[in-house]
């Protein structure tokens, strides 16, 4: 028999022992090397695996927000077209007999009619602060996107990073995007309220939607704030929330 190894064997260079036809320190090693490779088959399938499940639930998760955003939409668009506009009943008068008293007194109601409509808007021109994103829908930095109409605008943030349940983060995203929403001149409000006053004005889930949250501009204005929830999976998660600057009086 020959001694000489065949091509591609590996070379023991291990002493066996007398009447010993398998090196033993050989075969250990041949076993490690096999371990060593099924390890890393199952890791690169594993790997493979996890990034198959990654892509599957971030494409869901956006169908599921994109079908939410368009059925409130549709829902927003079905309220206004159902809205009727009550038609203007024509108002007959009937002439009589025309004083000097009666001439002096439609002067006086147009006048005092006038003043109270310059009041009205005179006293809506000065709230602090108006939104400074454009009518419609627009992006905000780091994701959320605003939606203003005239005064009111609804901050979306239904992404795996954002929506929470917990009141510090629902907090920090407040304090972030209001800024974006109503300009730099709005953080001298959000530095005199202490890190969570806004988050402990009550249960996030449960009262701040119905009941709201409060942010003091001066005297007479606020800052009204209402988060709004969506069902999950441990319970309610807060995915957006309307903002406006109203009177304290309202």
């Amino acid at each position: 028999m020959s001694l000489t190894p065949s091509k591609g064997s590996p070379v023991c260079m291990h002493e066996r022992r007398p009447g010993t036809t398998v090196c033993l320190h050989c075969r250990h090693a041949a076993r490690a090397v096999s371990r060593e490779r099924r390890k890393r088959v199952i890791l690169r399938s594993s790997a493979a695996a996890l990034v198959v499940v990654t892509v599957g639930a971030v494409g869901v998760l956006g169908a599921v927000a994109i079908r939410a955003r368009g059925a409130t939409r549709h829902a927003e668009q079905r309220v206004a077209v159902a809205t009727p506009t009550p038609p203007e009943t024509p108002v007959a008068t009937i002439p009589a007999p025309v004083t000097e008293a009666q001439v002096q007194a439609p002067a006086q109601v147009i006048q005092q009619a006038d003043t109270m409509a310059h009041t009205t808007v005179v006293a809506h021109s000065k709230a602090p602060f108006a939104p400074v994103v454009p009518q419609g829908q627009s992006s905000l930095p780091d994701g959320p996107t605003a939606v203003r109409a005239d005064s009111l605008v609804t901050v979306s943030f239904d992404t795996p990073m954002t929506r929470t349940r917990i009141p510090a983060k629902f907090e920090r995203l407040v304090r972030s995007t209001l800024t974006a929403v109503y300009g730099q001149s709005i953080d001298s409000v959000l530095s005199k309220i202490p890190e969570g006053g806004i988050a402990r004005q009550g249960d996030l889930v449960s009262e701040l939607p119905t009941r709201g949250v409060r942010i003091p501009v001066n005297a007479d204005w606020t800052i009204a704030l209402f988060p709004e929830t969506r069902p999950g999976h441990d319970g309610p998660l807060v995915v957006r929330y309307r903002v406006s600057v109203v009177a304290k009086s309202e």
